[in-house]
């Protein structure tokens, strides 16, 4: 039987494809949607073509706008959910399938097929060692924390639903039915595209397993723990996942200022929590009160806290990041809260503009 760390990663996949469906991504789960790329294997889980054979994947997204003078681009997302740390041989990996998948035009190459690129994300609730970090980024895999008490309700949703399913499987299922639950998550998510085949013949024994009423409890959990989550691009290679205090104020804030200044600052520590938190502000006289809250890459924290003093971290942070943020928001039929797709630029303003701010 599965364990309950390896199911908990598997869930956390599947938060994750929900929440950074509203960064324009949509979820790819079946050979009908790309009869080139993509194919069923025996069992029905999802493989990508690579030039040296094809790559099995949980959750690949399609990035639904294509910029100018580029290639349309496609996301593994792999998450891990464990206590260990994320070491060298998971990143290599994803460097390993992510270099040939990148070459699978190589094979049948055509004039007339769109080529596409392939990105890999690693998501961790444990943080990553210091070899993945550097091995990630000489090699343009994108590393997410997690790990930071921004994330504690993502995770323990991860956790507690991983829990929940299992404490209700019956002895008698000699192997979990990882696809099927797959299938009823993305339902209760929203994230299943529309017309694509549900896995033949299952329906009794999803019910069996309870598995619709633990997809709708998992969604309960997200929705209770985390009001949305944005992926944010610095000018640097790694991407980061924020989460709002309230992602209502920082949506009417942006689409008043889409270009706008902000503050970045280590918040006030927690604990024993395994990593720093680190917060994004507005600076400018007329600002909502959102904030925006995220886990620095190790490699970008070492840098910052380095320097003693709290402004001289910031300023160092800032430049590791490149001095901006970037997120693309597409909720695609969430009009209550924003039309898009919009794109947002967060500048990081000098240690002197908030000084200037704070003087009476």
């Amino acid at each position: 039987m599965i364990s309950q760390d390896v199911l908990a990663g598997y869930l956390l996949e599947e938060l994750l494809a929900s929440l950074i469906q509203s960064a324009g991504y949509r979820l790819l789960v079946d050979a009908s949607q790309d009869g080139v790329e993509l194919k069923n294997s025996r069992s029905g889980d999802l493989q990508v073509k690579g030039r040296g054979g094809f790559h099995q994947v949980d959750v690949l997204g399609e990035f639904t706008f294509v910029p100018a003078f580029s290639q349309p681009l496609r996301l593994f997302v792999e998450a891990k959910a464990r206590g260990n740390v994320t070491g060298l041989p998971t990143v290599r990996n994803a460097v390993g399938t992510i270099n040939d998948v990148n070459e699978a035009w190589m094979i049948d190459y055509s004039t007339n097929r769109a080529r596409r690129h392939y990105r890999y994300a690693l998501f961790s609730t444990s943080g990553f060692s210091k070899q993945a970090q550097d091995y990630a980024i000489a090699h343009q895999i994108s590393l997410v924390d997690l790990s930071g008490p921004e994330w504690t309700g993502l995770r323990d949703a991860a956790h507690d639903g991983a829990h929940e399913i299992l404490e209700s499987v019956p002895a008698w299922v000699p192997r979990f039915p990882i696809r099927l639950l797959r299938q009823e998550v993305r339902h209760a998510l929203g994230t299943m595209p529309d017309d694509t085949p549900r896995v033949p013949d299952t329906e009794e024994l999803s019910r069996t397993l309870e598995l619709p009423q633990a997809a709708r409890r998992l969604r309960q959990y997200l929705e209770d723990a985390v009001d949305g989550a944005l992926l944010a691009f610095p000018a640097g290679q790694q991407v980061l996942l924020a989460r709002p205090d309230d992602l209502n104020e920082f949506l009417a804030h942006a689409a008043r200022e889409p270009e706008h200044q902000v503050t970045l600052a280590v918040a006030r520590e927690r604990g024993d929590a395994r990593a720093r938190t680190w917060v994004i502000r507005p600076i400018s006289d007329d600002a909502g009160p959102y904030a925006l809250r995220m886990t620095l890459p190790d490699v970008v924290e070492a840098r910052a806290l380095a320097e003693s003093e709290r402004w001289a971290q910031s300023l160092a942070a800032k430049g590791a990041l490149g001095g901006r943020l970037d997120i693309f928001w597409d909720p695609r039929g969430d009009m209550a809260r924003l039309r898009g797709p919009r794109l947002f630029r967060l500048i990081f303003a000098g240690a002197q503009l908030r000084e200037r701010r704070r003087a009476p």
